[in-house]
C-alpha cells in the first residue's frame, strides 16, 4: 500500500503527510508505508538529503537512520540534522 493509496478518500489529508513527513522529527515512530514515502522522495530530492543529513549523492538509505531522524530529528551521534547542514554551507562560503 502507498501513502496515496491510504489517504485517498482524504486529499487534505494526503496533501498534510506529504508536507509534513518529510520534516525531520516531525513523524515519531514510522510505519512502513511512511518509511516507503520518505525512502523514495530521499531517492528524488537532493535537497531533501541534505536536511536528512545524507550526502546529495548518497544510494542508498538506512531503515535505521531514517527511523532516528524522524523519531527525534537528531542524527546517529546526537546532533540536530539541520544544524549540521547549516554548519556545512557556511564552510562553503
Amino acid at each position: 500500500m502507498s501513502l496515496e493509496e491510504r489517504c485517498a478518500k482524504d486529499p487534505d489529508l494526503l496533501q498534510l503527510y506529504k508536507k509534513k513527513l518529510l520534516i525531520p522529527g516531525w513523524a515519531g515512530e514510522l510505519d512502513r508505508v511512511e518509511l516507503n514515502y520518505i525512502k523514495s522522495q530521499l531517492r528524488q530530492l537532493p535537497s531533501l538529503k541534505r536536511r536528512w543529513g545524507f550526502r546529495p549523492s548518497a544510494k542508498r538509505f538506512s531503515e535505521s537512520r531514517i527511523r532516528l531522524i524522524a523519531m527525534d530529528g537528531r542524527s546517529a551521534i546526537g546532533k540536530p540534522v539541520l544544524a549540521s547542514v547549516v554548519r556545512n554551507k557556511r564552510r562553503s562560503k
